[in-house]
């Protein structure tokens, strides 16, 4: 402890011989020259420079430094701790001060709702080769059956050069397609074997073009009730376009994205088909620490057979009800609770609209509210922890659920 004090002292007394800080009026007038980052550890210092460079050139007097600090929170596996701009000799430094996140671990992850539960364990590390690229290996077990993972995804951190990602699946299931009162409309049992290829390519800071090739070969192996007659071996093709913008207002991130994906799955055995996607968020800081949340999307899979339904993960319907198309609107707050070391506390609260159709179920609309308890875990490069109630008015059913897992 009185090492690294000291090194924080020395550091500082090298700054403040190097450069003069900021204290605004006329010391922050003129444009960014350069960026300074210190605290990486493991980190290389192009992350940081392609998360930054946007800066450099902007007016100091119209930086928001909370802009600053939502883009080293975008990153994924670093804290901003201190941002500020202080007065260099050949005009203005924007100073960031960052905190690595624990990247390299083995994670419990868990998926916990009213129809069933999934445990699994992940070794991964989302910061691999100090990249920001995310590795992982490991394996799910529960009450439909165990699958087996491995994955990774380097991330673009350079101007005009493409991220890539791959991953490799296998999940022996008991498939169980519920209605939206729970009842089992379909089951059989099937072994899922999968692997993915994937560009990323910036065209922009916020605009994203991606195209993904996929090998998936189904078998069932036991028809229960209502099963399908056979199953698949096919290549998929999915381009995808994605526009997105994030905002910190000091106290949480909120987001505001648009998605379109187009894939066409070329069957060797079964059907071939089409399918079209959107994905919307929108989220506002009303005031800090509490955020107007607004999301949506939508799935359209013309001519789709059996095999194409997916479930949808809507709080308002059990973990197990697939449709073949639908699309859902969902309107709500969140409100930051608590601050501590190792994360923050939130609660959420919104109302879901969900229009569904199926092959065994037909057409349906479901509405109802939902609420939680959401944990950001700051320390480590997750997302979040988060418990959450919903309740179906069409239906009259209440769903629970409680998940720790990770975005990949």
């Amino acid at each position: 402890m009185k090492k690294a004090a000291a090194f924080f002292f020395l550091a500082a007394s090298f700054l403040y011989a190097q450069a003069e800080p900021d204290g605004g009026g006329q010391l922050s007038s003129g444009p960014i020259t350069s960026v300074e980052v210190s605290g990486l550890k493991r980190t290389k210092p192009r992350i940081t420079d392609y998360a930054l460079e946007k800066f450099i050139g902007r007016e100091g007097e119209t930086l928001d430094l909370n802009e600053v600090k939502a883009a080293v929170i975008d990153t994924g596996v670093l804290e901003p701790v201190s941002v500020e701009l202080v007065r260099g000799e050949e005009g203005l430094i924007l100073t960031v001060q960052v905190e690595e996140k624990w990247s390299l671990f083995p994670i419990p992850i868990a998926t916990i709702t009213s129809g069933g539960a999934n445990f699994g364990l992940l070794l991964m590390d989302t910061n691999a080769g100090g990249l920001k690229d995310q590795a992982a290996v490991g394996g799910m077990y529960g009450s439909d059956g165990w699958m087996a993972m491995l994955m990774y995804r380097n991330t673009p951190d350079r101007r005009g050069f493409p991220g890539w990602n791959a991953a490799f699946f296998y999940n022996r299931r008991n498939q169980g397609n519920q209605s939206r009162w729970g009842e089992t409309l379909r089951s059989y049992e099937a072994v899922l074997l999968s692997g993915r290829l994937g560009l990323d390519y910036p065209l922009t800071d916020h605009l994203n073009l991606s195209f993904n090739l996929s090998l998936t070969d189904l078998a069932i192996t036991k028809r229960l009730f209502n099963a399908p007659e056979s199953g698949y071996r096919t290549i998929g093709f999915a381009p995808g376009l994605s526009l997105r913008y994030s905002n910190w207002d000091g106290y949480l991130l909120s987001e505001r994205s648009l998605s379109f994906a187009y894939g066409y799955k070329l069957a060797l055995e079964g059907s071939s088909g089409h399918e079209f996607q959107i994905r919307g968020n929108y989220g506002v800081s009303l005031v800090p620490g509490f955020l107007l949340k607004l999301r949506g999307g939508g799935v359209l899979r013309p001519g789709g057979d059996a095999l194409s339904e997916s479930a949808l993960y809507q709080g308002i319907l059990p973990a197990n009800f697939y449709a073949l198309n639908y699309a859902a609107v969902q309107g709500g707050l969140e409100k930051y609770l608590f601050k501590f070391r190792m994360g923050t506390l939130s609660a959420t609260a919104s109302w879901q609209f969900v229009l569904s159709s199926s092959l065994l179920s037909g057409l349906n609309f479901d509405h109802g509210p939902a609420g939680g308890i959401r944990f950001y875990l700051s320390r480590l490069a997750i997302p979040a922890l988060d418990f959450g109630a919903a309740y179906n008015m069409v239906t009259g059913i209440p769903q629970f659920s409680l998940n720790l897992g990770m975005g990949f």
